[in-house]
């Protein structure tokens, strides 16, 4: 039983040794994206706090709060359902998944180090987010062990839908994808505004899709608006279970 436990520490040892020089290499290989990605999530929050409050005449608590989480949200879509497929997919046609399919690491390594590399990348998005809430609403976030923990739980949802897709498309297909993603997430999902303004059967679909059952999260925990629900909870962690399975799946094939 001693040596069963000897043998048990010292592969869980060799796993996260191997873990950590995935990410290491995850993160020189992005290391002058990260930089980028940072300018570009930055414009992105005060894009939607400053440039859609001119779209409504008078703009009170609710529609503060919703601009502001709404923000927050699609920075984490942008960053993980748009560029992080973008580079995987550029990944895909250059050889390197190829290549992470040879080495003797277990395949959900590689895709955890991904996943930490591009929640790195996408917490410039989430500060920029909550300080232009600060500075141009006056808002006083709810920073508590649990909004971190949603935000994380965020972060990995979108990161491996992006990867899901990345993974299993064809490069054309995959940019047509992000891009009605994107589209849907900032113009047609109530992400910065409530969703009564819909009609109501598009609720159905939208609370059985990702982006508005994990903002309504982010909004309860972060700002302590609405009620926190554990069935967006689960909708986002199915969602997150779905896209690392596919990911991990298309990972795993061979040729």
């Amino acid at each position: 039983m001693e040596i069963k436990s000897n043998n048990d520490v010292t592969g869980l040892k060799l796993n996260l040794k191997k873990l950590w020089g995935l990410i290491r290499w995850s993160l020189i290989r992005h290391k002058y994206l990260l930089p980028t990605f940072t300018i570009i999530q930055a414009a992105f929050a005060l894009a939607i706090v400053y440039g859609l409050a001119l779209l409504i005449p008078e703009i009170n608590e609710t529609s503060a709060i919703y601009l502001s989480s709404g923000s927050i949200t699609l920075g984490i879509i942008a960053v993980g359902c748009v560029l992080a497929p973008q580079i995987a997919s550029t990944s895909k046609q250059d050889g390197l998944f190829a290549y992470q399919r040879t080495l003797p690491v277990p395949r959900s390594a590689i895709i955890l180090a991904d996943i930490i590399i591009w929640c790195i990348a996408s917490l410039p998005g989430v500060f920029m987010g909550c300080l232009a809430a600060i500075v141009r609403f006056d808002i006083s976030l709810n920073i508590t062990p649990l909004s971190i923990l949603i935000i994380l739980i965020a972060q990995t949802t979108m990161i491996c839908i992006g990867f899901a897709i990345a993974y299993s498309l064809p490069p054309n297909a995959m940019a047509l994808a992000t891009q009605l993603i994107m589209i849907g997430g900032l113009l047609f999902s109530p992400i910065t505004y409530p969703i009564d303004r819909l009609p109501e059967w598009t609720t159905y679909i939208y609370q059985f899709l990702p982006f508005v059952p994990t903002t309504d999260l982010l909004r309860s925990s972060l700002f302590n608006f609405g009620t926190f629900a554990l069935i967006d909870l689960f909708v986002t962690i199915l969602w997150t279970i779905v896209g690392f399975t596919i990911s991990l799946i298309a990972l795993s094939r061979r040729g």
